[in-house]
């Protein structure tokens, strides 16, 4: 009963306003027009099967880019020592496919 608890927890930060602003300024340092109708990502979607507990602290999780699955991002949510999520946190990886669309982007 409380791994479930612990688990609906994380997924209540991970659902937070503050955690969308964080994970939404990952993007946008990806893609400066992330989130817009200019951006290369448009959308996001929050996959909430892959939120984990980071073994070294905070939570671990995955979202997909522009409802497709091999384009991907995982992220990192951790509390700072005011018990706040770090801003410093956030954006941790994202797919190859991805990365090759930024680039391309980023050439033309």
């Amino acid at each position: 009963m409380d791994n479930r608890r612990f688990h609906d927890d994380m997924l209540n930060v991970v659902k937070s306003g503050q955690a969308k602003e964080i994970i939404e300024d990952g993007l946008k340092n990806l893609d400066s027009k992330a989130l817009t109708s200019e951006g290369l990502i448009k959308t996001y979607k929050i996959d909430y099967e892959s939120v984990e507990h980071n073994p070294m602290g905070g939570i671990n999780g995955k979202l997909y880019i522009n409802n497709t699955r091999n384009l991907y991002v995982t992220f990192i949510l951790d509390m700072d020592s005011e018990g706040n999520l770090d801003r410093n946190h956030g954006i941790s990886s994202y797919s190859s496919e991805l990365d090759n669309m930024l680039k391309e982007r980023n050439n033309e």
